[in-house]
């Protein structure tokens, strides 16, 4: 994992949730249930929340790692 430079475990989760959140979204552009319905509301949900807490924990594992970096340099 450390060729990806997913070398903690910030950058690993917030990678997945980002993936959550793009199927998520793509599967909602795709199928396109009705705007009322509760698959709808779930597939908007997880995209929404998946794709910006996957973001988030990504950008705190750059941080991460970049202290790391400097502290070893």
């Amino acid at each position: 994992m450390s060729r990806l430079g997913l070398t903690n475990i910030y950058l690993k989760c917030g990678l997945v949730l980002i993936v959550i959140g793009l199927v998520c979204a793509v599967t909602l552009f795709a199928v396109m249930p009705p705007a009322n319905s509760t698959s709808f509301q779930l597939l908007m949900w997880g995209a929404q929340g998946g794709f910006l807490s996957g973001l988030v924990l990504y950008i705190i594992g750059r941080v991460v790692h970049a202290t790391r970096q400097s502290r070893r340099a």
